[in-house]
């Protein structure tokens, strides 16, 4: 994706009315992953980014599939792409109440990143963005 397209998506998310994108839950979000659904979405900070165009990363078997399905924002602040678990559920992947404002920028980065190169196709239920 490059040129163009990319100018189009930015332009189409910076136009989007969050207000009319559909709502997420968490379990709702993790069937996106490529393998029940075709489409693969992750969030950032409640937005939930379309990211079917680019399986040789996203999909099922490749190096980000574990990023797929859910909010990453903080394992992107943290730089970490690996995924904890205490007990049986997923630690809170989006709580960024402890994050330096280093971190925050990171935070910022990895967002303006995806922004230029997937749309926003909607909002996580129980973030606040």
């Amino acid at each position: 994706m490059f040129g163009t397209e990319n100018q189009e998506i930015e332009q189409y998310n910076t136009s989007v009315d969050i207000n009319k994108l559909p709502m997420f839950t968490r379990p709702e979000l993790a069937a996106y992953d490529g393998s029940h659904k075709p489409e693969i979405y992750l969030a950032i900070r409640g937005f939930v980014y379309d990211v079917t165009s680019n399986p040789k990363n996203y999909g099922p078997g490749k190096s980000y599939h574990k990023l797929v399905g859910r909010d990453v924002t903080r394992l992107l602040g943290l730089n970490k792409l690996v995924i904890r678990k205490d007990g049986d559920e997923a630690v809170d992947t989006w709580s960024t109440d402890d994050f330096s404002d280093k971190q925050h920028q990171a935070v910022d980065k990895w967002i303006q990143f995806f922004r230029k190169r997937y749309r926003v196709v909607g909002l996580v239920v129980g973030h606040d963005p």
